[in-house]
């Protein structure tokens, strides 16, 4: 095997563990919108606590998105994937024994630290240090196809262990499907061990201190409150097409049957808008056209279904308008972490630049979903428009953020590092 021929496959099978890893790590606190009945079942909860256990796990995750830019810096990112893995199926095999409602609110806090602080912005860094500059949209869009077709393959053997198992008792069932899900985030912890390239010395040679005084300093960069924003509007925009399910049930005589399938579809459009958008970025040079032209295709999906009336007649319009929306939603969400290498953030910066960019730029997860919520509760069809609308004000925000950015990178392609170094 030639030099060129071991280094692609190495690359590459890097690639699709990291991949792999950014899916499944989520499964376990998010395991509730899978099987949220049966686990409310088991340990006997209240709609009101089953809130509880998500908002305490996002509002750590918050937290630790700016904490984990800080440690992404400091340490490897070698050990801190596979301390990740293995502390988050730990955990989730002791949620597994369904134990006490405030113990099982713990068990989510620590997931908000094992997925979050020591995990997604040395995901990112590990991600960025795979390729050169000319590589990212593709690296950045393979990675989230790929992380859709792990995530829907994980999907389905945890229904597997769950429908074999619940001949038993349902609640065995349910804590069969954690354990399996559990059981493969060691496995990936072993194997991020193994393969994953150690962060290299030079780059772990400043104190903590200077590392978190760096964090702050990366404030002050124009274009990083640029990157934030970006991520924000098209964060909301992707956060609102999972209503879509919902409205075409209610309102145009969609089954209950074929919204959950469509819910299962979202999975292969990710792969193919991951992948599509990613090739393509690399293809323009450019990044941040993928994600203006993404948003430009959401502002027409979106803007269709408010002018659409309800009528069953237009269900097929309204789920094609739905599969074009997830195409373009994840072509974007495939780059605004790659346009980092556009922006010029250098890659010995990128975990501090990740990790602001990510506890600012998730904050729609607060109150969005209470805010078209009470929309949705209080006007109906309305309501749902409403919903619409802010996404295509998101998506049209997102454009002229990008262009900014654009202009930006155009006056000067590169920040001065030595003053946030």
């Amino acid at each position: 095997m030639t030099d060129s021929r071991r280094a692609f496959i190495k690359k590459y099978g890097t690639l699709l563990l990291l991949a792999t890893g950014a899916g499944i790590i989520f499964q376990l606190p998010y395991i509730r919108e899978t099987f949220y009945p049966q686990i409310q079942e088991a340990m006997g909860l209240t709609n009101a606590q089953m809130g509880l256990l998500s908002s305490g796990y996002s509002t750590v995750a918050l937290f630790s998105y700016f904490i984990g830019g800080i440690i992404a810096d400091k340490f490897s990112a070698r050990k801190l994937l596979a301390f990740s893995f293995i502390t988050t199926g730990l955990l989730g095999l002791w949620f597994s024994t369904f134990p006490s409602y405030n113990i099982a609110r713990l068990i989510l806090v620590l997931m908000g630290i094992s997925t979050i602080i020591t995990y997604w912005s040395a995901c990112i860094k590990a991600t960025r240090m795979l390729g050169t500059s000319e590589e990212q949209g593709r690296l950045f869009g393979l990675q989230e196809g790929l992380r859709g077709v792990m995530n829907a393959l994980l999907v389905f053997g945890m229904t597997w262990a769950f429908v074999y198992f619940s001949a038993q008792s349902e609640v065995i069932g349910t804590s069969a499907a954690i354990k399996v899900v559990s059981i493969v985030n060691i496995i990936l912890g072993i194997l991020h061990y193994i393969f994953i390239e150690d962060t290299q010395t030079a780059e772990n040679s400043q104190s903590l201190k200077e590392v978190t005084k760096g964090m702050f300093k990366v404030l002050t960069i124009p274009r990083v409150w640029i990157l934030i924003a970006i991520v924000f509007t098209a964060y909301s925009v992707y956060g609102l097409i999972g209503y879509v399910n919902t409205y075409a049930v209610k309102y145009f005589g969609l089954s209950a049957a074929l919204g959950s399938t469509l819910g299962g579809v979202r999975y292969l459009v990710q792969g193919l808008g991951g992948v599509v958008g990613g090739f393509l970025a690399d293809k323009l040079k450019s990044r941040i056209k993928i994600i203006i032209l993404g948003c430009i295709g959401l502002v027409v999906c979106f803007g269709l279904m408010i002018v659409l009336p309800g009528n069953a007649v237009l269900l097929p319009a309204i789920i094609i308008s739905f599969l074009f929306g997830l195409l373009f939603i994840y072509a974007v969400r495939s780059q605004y972490f790659a346009i980092h290498d556009d922006a010029g953030i250098p890659v010995h910066l990128s975990g501090r630049v990740s990790g602001i960019v990510s506890s600012l730029g998730y904050t729609p997860d607060i109150f969005m979903f209470t805010l078209v919520g009470f929309w949705m509760d209080s006007y109906g069809i309305y309501g749902f428009k409403m919903t619409w609308a802010y996404a295509v004000v998101a998506a049209v925000l997102c454009i002229v953020l990008s262009l900014v950015l654009n202009r930006i990178i155009k006056k000067q392609p590169k920040i001065d590092d030595s003053k946030v170094a």
